[in-house]
């Protein structure tokens, strides 16, 4: 036999390259294979355990290059299986970065590695906790144009690229398919790549995409409202009390009473219909926690009447990681100290509050001394000042993926994007992506089934959590599409398996939505389809 053919044989099949080629896992050795700008610093080799297989856990260093900035650093996680399918699979992270915790579909997150994916992670050019963003300024005082640039649009990019050339020097062979999967922040990043780096992935998987930072205004005035008087605060019983009333009333329009409301668009109760009337205690709402709650619905619009961010649903606004979590604040603010109502730790802030301040302060450069309440924002109107606007579109406009057209050379080349958003999201409202897929669907002529698809995940809040099915495939589903041509035409979801209140339904792709058989446990996904809406999905403008 000519041992030599046979060997060349087998890495020209892949069956057998990484077994052939990976080098020990150690820091010495993988930093002998001299990847330009890679310095790894942690090595483990890593043994089967449960669904996770043997690999190598690497951490490191990359250099990041290009944008008109000074070059850069990301560090990286990065685990290479020893089984090896020349996929590479890459997590984004979420807020304003600065670690290697993926912000990303849980299910994915978890199968990747399993399906013989090289999966890597990288904290966006800077250390930080997640939330803040001192890490934009250099000791002087100098806005850090390299870290700025990385978080905007860069590191993603620089570590997809000298990601995939470790792995390919690690196994001897090339990545074959890759994949770019993110959810808040981290979905901004999937659209970011998208759009500036087409070639990067095969296909996208982009949730709850933080794509547009007029969001940031719309929390400037909800929390306005909140902070307006004592009698606006919103308990979470009080919030709890407002997801019975608005599920009893709207939760069968989707053909099934089985707590979840599909289409919050089609749900008409409104906040001041909750405001308590003839001697009503209970139930009902003061006047100023309905005026919290309008502002938190209704889309912000400039003075000329233009919309610039649709408001939240009105559904599911309770729960640890809800309505109170993101914005009106868990406790009580004290409104005696109005700008640090919640006291001087971020923690015991809403997450909103903490990084609208993080925007002032160090983004927009307004620093930390920048009155909130006393910002150019009308929380009855809705409104925002056109200099507010125009300072916050100057600071974050390298940064949005809001424009459909930049998607065009992704689509041209045959790639492939799952967007994904929970309609009872509290941090970015589902209305946003729903907007953006009409506008892309026009860019495209009514054609971006074809590259795009958007799935609505009724009940779920920011990323995860809430009462909707939160548990789905994206990953199996780009896959399919993207090698195999099998459009996703519906996902099936489940709530985790200790839910309180389980439900299983397949998530369409939009506008359809799930509809009951009629027949049969609610709770069992094989008693739904896919069908067009009851109602047209519109929003409020």
């Amino acid at each position: 036999m000519n041992t030599t053919v046979t060997i060349a044989a087998l890495l020209l099949a892949g069956s057998v390259s990484t077994a052939l080629a990976k080098p020990d896992c150690t820091v010495d050795a993988l930093n002998a294979l001299h990847v330009p700008g890679v310095l790894v610093t942690q090595a483990t080799a890593t043994a089967a355990e449960g669904t996770q297989p043997a690999h190598c856990a690497v951490q490191g260093t990359m250099v990041t290059r290009g944008g008109s900035a000074p070059a850069g650093s990301a560090r990286f996680a990065l685990q290479l299986p020893d089984a090896w399918k020349q996929r590479f699979f890459f997590m984004g992270v979420g807020g304003n970065a600065g670690t290697l915790t993926p912000s990303v579909n849980a299910t994915d997150r978890l199968s990747a590695l399993g399906k013989g994916y090289a999966t890597i992670v990288q904290d966006s050019g800077h250390a930080g906790n997640g939330t803040d963003a001192g890490w934009l300024k250099t000791p002087d005082g100098k806005r850090d144009t390299a870290k700025m640039v990385d978080f905007l649009y860069r590191a993603a990019h620089s570590v997809t690229i000298t990601g995939k050339q470790f792995a390919k020097a690690y196994y001897a062979a090339p990545v074959q398919h890759a994949y770019f999967d993110g959810c808040s922040t981290g979905g901004r990043m999937a659209m970011m790549e998208a759009e500036r780096y087409p070639a990067d992935f095969d296909g996208i998987i982009a949730g709850d995409p933080a794509m547009d930072y007029r969001s940031t205004l719309l929390r400037f005035a909800v929390q306005k409202a909140a902070l307006s008087s004592p009698a606006a605060y919103l308990p979470q019983a009080t919030l709890a009390m407002v997801d019975r009333i608005v599920t009893a009333k709207c939760d069968a329009i989707d053909g099934a009473t089985d707590g979840l409301v599909q289409n919050p668009w089609a749900c008409k109760v409104k906040p001041t219909d909750l405001i308590c009337r003839n001697g009503a205690t209970a139930d009902c709402l003061s006047p100023e926690q309905a005026q919290v709650l309008q502002t938190y619905t209704s889309p912000l619009h400039d003075r000329h009447g233009h919309v610039l961010y649709p408001g939240w649903a009105l559904t599911n606004l309770s729960g640890p990681r809800g309505a109170g979590y993101w914005n009106t604040g868990d406790t009580v603010p004290n409104l005696q100290t109005p700008e640090a109502p919640w006291g001087n730790d971020p923690n015991d802030a809403p997450r909103g509050w903490s990084f609208a301040r993080q925007a002032l302060s160090f983004w927009m450069g307004m620093g930390p001394e920048q009155s909130m309440l006393g910002l150019d924002i009308d929380p009855k109107t809705n409104t925002a000042g056109d200099t507010l606007i125009a300072a916050l579109d100057k600071t974050f406009g390298a940064a949005e993926t809001k424009n459909p057209a930049k998607m065009s050379a992704f689509i041209q080349q045959g790639r492939k994007m799952i967007l994904y958003h929970g309609t009872s999201d509290p941090a970015i409202p589902a209305a946003r992506s729903v907007q953006f897929y009409g506008d892309l669907s026009r860019t495209l002529h009514g054609s971006a089934a074809a590259s795009v698809r958007l799935f609505l995940v009724p009940g779920m809040q920011h990323c995860s959590g809430g009462i909707g099915p939160d548990q789905f495939d994206t990953l199996s589903a780009i896959e399919a599409w993207v090698e195999h041509g099998k459009a996703p035409d519906a996902i099936a979801a489940s709530t985790k398996p200790d839910s309180a209140a389980p439900h299983s339904l397949p998530l369409c792709p939009f506008p359809r939505q799930a509809r009951y058989s009629g027949a049969g446990a609610t709770t069992d996904a094989s008693n739904w389809a896919c069908a067009a809406p009851p109602g047209a999905i519109a929003l409020s403008q």
